[in-house]
């Protein structure tokens, strides 16, 4: 039975942006050619020939440019393009990733700001122990950015770590809270926390939601918000161990410097105890 050509049109654009896809530029172009030629005003194929056009710019313009330029001429142009929700698009963009990331081998510690590094990288294509391995390396010399800290929480959160990538988000979320990028964050029962209390406060909230643990901070408390933290951990700390006097004295501080969140913590105690009661 011939196919109509409606059929034929359809069959053509996808094998298309199937080699689109896999970055087989010359079979996508002879694809969408031959759509075009008989129906010269048809969208998909012309939509298709143009982001075949895109990306072959992309790499040609690539040629002959310094290796640090290359990576974020690249990555610059992956964030700029606008996929489309088809699963050819979503190939497409997980093979511009690995190609990315296979022009970034070899250089484990390279980090363009806010987000290029192959931790990232593998962090976006799944890869998430292989993501962990990597965001450790640059963070080792990175260690106070807190946006490669949550992006290694999400690594091992992925793991099903919850309780390390916890602190991990509690760390980014206490050494930089504004440039944890809580728009793509894995844990989503967090990101929902920061949304409703705004990042500075998310670790204290986070905590009395049961999402995270109370961290040591490294530093000493600058902030209003790290110094409620860190007398909410005191406190804590000195009520689980039974430390009566060394709990009064935080829960003191904690009122004269953040009434309603003392409240906040006492009423989850009595929560806490109200459960206890009738289990």
């Amino acid at each position: 039975m011939q196919l109509s050509l409606f059929q034929w049109d359809l069959i053509a654009v996808g094998k298309g942006y199937n080699s689109l896809a896999r970055l087989d530029f010359d079979d996508a172009r002879s694809r969408f050619s031959g759509v075009l030629r008989d129906l010269p005003n048809h969208p998909e194929a012309g939509r298709g020939m143009r982001d075949l056009q895109y990306w072959e710019r992309v790499f040609c313009n690539m040629a002959g440019h310094e290796a640090d330029s290359d990576l974020r001429f690249m990555w610059e142009r992956i964030n700029g393009f606008c996929f489309g929700n088809s699963e050819s698009y979503r190939i497409l963009r997980l093979n511009l990733l690995n190609n990315l990331l296979t022009l970034m081998e070899g250089r484990p510690a390279f980090y363009a700001p806010p987000d290029l590094c192959c931790g990232y990288l593998h962090l976006q294509l799944g890869n998430y122990a292989a993501a962990e391995t990597h965001l450790r390396a640059v963070l080792g010399s990175l260690p106070e950015n807190g946006r490669l800290h949550a992006y290694l929480a999400d690594a091992l959160w992925m793991q099903g770590r919850a309780e390390i990538a916890g602190a991990a988000y509690a760390k980014a979320l206490l050494l930089a809270p504004q440039e944890v990028a809580v728009e793509v964050m894995r844990n989503r029962l967090l990101a929902a926390v920061i949304g409703e209390y705004g990042p500075v406060l998310a670790p204290i909230y986070g905590f009395l939601e049961g999402l995270l643990p109370l961290v040591e901070q490294e530093t000493p408390p600058v902030t209003r918000e790290a110094r409620v933290y860190e007398l909410l951990r005191q406190a804590e700390q000195a009520r689980r161990l039974g430390n009566h006097q060394a709990m009064v004295t935080a829960r003191r501080g904690l009122k004269n410097l953040a009434p309603e969140i003392l409240q906040d913590y006492l009423d989850w105690l009595g929560a806490g105890t109200l459960e206890r009661l009738h289990a």
